[in-house]
């Protein structure tokens, strides 16, 4: 009796074992993650329908996840969590298949690769060209996860970026290159440009930063009053003008 019924318990054991589906996700090196021996061992994956419980796969010796026995119908979502890098979810669809005078079994009938943020119905390139029991797929590193910010150097360059700066710059350039261009400059050419210099009104304001005396008409020359639209005045037009006040 014994032994009928260890029989009995074996046979549904292979029975139950044969119609299940294998899922097998080997992740591979690449650019990101040249050594896959270097995942933590918290790095685990889980299957998620939305009619059973969700089904966990711990990292195997070898670096590949495994789910041996897959019953519930449908589609699935494969994802894969680690705490340095970030894996693609996959898509995993299974189906019901009987066959004449057998039982009904699980098979893989698709697998796709699936973004966060696109409908469940959006596939692309099938990973699985027929049903199957038993599926080997690689796994997919996107990128790996930056839990700090990293304080960015000084850069000189990003001095050029400041208005102030480069205002200070072109007063530099314009102060030591121009006596060096005027020095090179035509006669003609810087007579006249001295010329029109003398009838700017900027000549004073010119002559006072270059050190130059204060004699001559444009010395009198008021830049505020100029600026405010009230014409060429000079200091003693002021004093009259004052002086005119005072007496009404």
């Amino acid at each position: 009796m014994a032994t009928t019924l260890l029989t009995l318990v074996s046979a549904f054991c292979l029975l139950t074992s044969a119609s299940a589906a294998t899922l097998r996700i080997q992740v591979p090196a690449s650019n990101l993650l040249p050594n896959p021996n270097a995942l933590s061992a918290s790095t685990h994956a889980t299957l998620t329908s939305g009619t059973g419980q969700p089904l966990r796969a711990v990292l195997r010796k070898g670096n590949y996840f495994e789910f041996p026995d897959i019953t519930t119908v449908g589609s699935h979502l494969l994802d894969i969590y680690s705490r340095d890098y970030v894996f693609a979810p996959y898509r995993i669809d299974l189906a019901s298949s009987s066959a004449s005078g057998e039982s009904s079994s699980t098979v893989i009938t698709g697998a796709w690769e699936t973004y966060r943020g696109t409908r469940w119905e959006d596939r692309g390139v099938a990973l699985v060209p027929a049903p199957t029991d038993r599926l080997e797929m690689s796994a997919k590193v996107l990128s790996r996860k930056n839990f700090y910010e990293e304080r960015q150097g000084f850069n000189p360059l990003s001095l050029l970026k400041n208005p102030m700066i480069l205002m200070g710059v072109v007063a530099l350039v314009f102060t030591f290159g121009m006596p060096k261009l005027m020095e090179n400059m035509d006669p003609e050419m810087r007579a006249e440009y001295e010329e029109m210099q003398k009838k700017g009104p900027m000549s004073g304001l010119t002559q006072a930063m270059q050190g130059g005396g204060s004699s001559g008409p444009a010395s009198n020359f008021d830049l505020a009053s100029y600026l405010a639209g009230s014409g060429k005045s000079t200091g003693s037009d002021k004093g009259s003008e004052g002086i005119r006040e005072r007496k009404r």
